[in-house]
């Protein structure tokens, strides 16, 4: 106990910045696997598509890509919810 007391001045600030790594890392995660702000892009990207912002072309190559994102958030939760 005598210990701990005396080493708290050393151990306090290690652990907050790992609490807020931690979060941070949590926050990070959570927006980078959204699946609600990925289909958002996709309905973006077929609007600018309808404005003639962009071509064919342009959309099929970032569709392609935002629906991998969206099959790679999928999977991500689904193994998170298997643990």
């Amino acid at each position: 106990m005598l210990l701990k007391l005396l080493t708290a001045p050393l151990s306090a600030p290690g652990a907050g910045f790992k609490f807020i790594l931690q979060t941070l890392a949590d926050m990070a995660e959570k927006e980078l696997y959204d699946e609600s702000r990925i289909r958002e892009e996709l309905l973006v990207l077929q609007l600018r598509l309808e404005e003639g912002e962009i071509s064919e072309e342009e959309y099929a190559e970032q569709e392609a890509e935002i629906v991998a994102r969206l099959r790679e958030a999928r999977e991500y939760w689904k193994a998170k919810a298997d643990q």
